[in-house]
């Protein structure tokens, strides 16, 4: 009897760390964060998901090609955060290699300059299992410029996916990156982010995400969006291979236009 409680206590403890592992191995979400010389922002960033009351993520940094000091404040997080770099190839190839590695059934993305408000991953998590359909997720945000955090317009969600469709191609409504949550399986319909652009390459997703997927707007205020002053870059330049790609996708008819 003695050797047989030892065995069924072995046992349980196996299943125990079975499961354990299992959990590590596919987590709900993995947080990828891409970063060039963001070593004003980048701890901030990854405090926020380290914060979060959801703990059921993994988080991916994937450097590319910072020259400052973003690799030493990253490792000073050790096994917290999975630490990935590359030479420089722009955001989208930062993000795609993020994607690669992820092993979670969402992706939720973080820009190293923004970050989670503490219950985010939570209310996605409850959200996502209310509504298993749901493939493409975005939230409200506040925008922070100059230190001020404020609410911005609240972003609308569309039943209609011609409506989605129609206002994500004119830009009247704008989805935040960093708000976004994605069913990993997508990417493997609509592709990774087009490495060729270098701005605009998460409107060009999102264009692609609402071809086939109805996205889902949950009616909170997750996320902190830091605007920076930048040079304006006229939209012609960098728009309209954009357009001409949602064009050939949604093959509207002239009442959707």
């Amino acid at each position: 009897m003695s050797t047989q409680a030892e065995k069924l206590e072995q046992l349980s403890n196996d299943v125990t760390d079975k499961r354990t592992q299992n959990i590590n191995e596919m987590p709900f979400f993995s947080v990828i964060i891409p970063t060039y010389n963001r070593q004003r922002f980048i701890k901030r960033a990854i405090m926020s998901v380290l914060k979060q009351t959801c703990k059921d993520y993994e988080i991916i940094v994937v450097d590319d090609g910072s020259r400052d000091r973003t690799k030493q404040i990253v490792s000073l997080f050790r096994a917290q955060v999975r630490y990935v770099y590359q030479k420089n190839q722009g955001p989208s190839a930062a993000r795609n290699t993020g994607i690669r590695l992820a092993k979670g059934k969402y992706i939720a993305f973080l820009d190293s300059d923004d970050r989670f408000l503490p219950r985010k991953l939570e209310k996605n998590k409850q959200f996502l299992e209310a509504n298993q359909e749901a493939m493409f997720l975005y939230s409200w945000y506040y925008e922070a410029r100059r230190g001020r955090k404020r609410r911005v317009k609240k972003v609308k969600s569309y039943n209609d996916m011609h409506k989605l469709r129609n206002r994500l191609y004119k830009r009247s409504m704008m989805i935040r990156t960093s708000t976004v949550v994605v069913h990993h399986s997508c990417f493997n319909k609509i592709g990774l982010f087009n490495p060729s652009y270098r701005y605009s390459q998460d409107w060009d997703m999102w264009l692609r995400l609402a071809c086939h997927y109805k996205g889902y707007c949950q009616k909170k205020y997750l996320a902190v969006y830091r605007r920076h002053r930048r040079k304006r870059i006229p939209g012609s330049k960098r728009h309209s291979q954009i357009r001409k790609n949602a064009n050939k996708i949604f093959k509207w008819e002239g009442e959707h236009r």
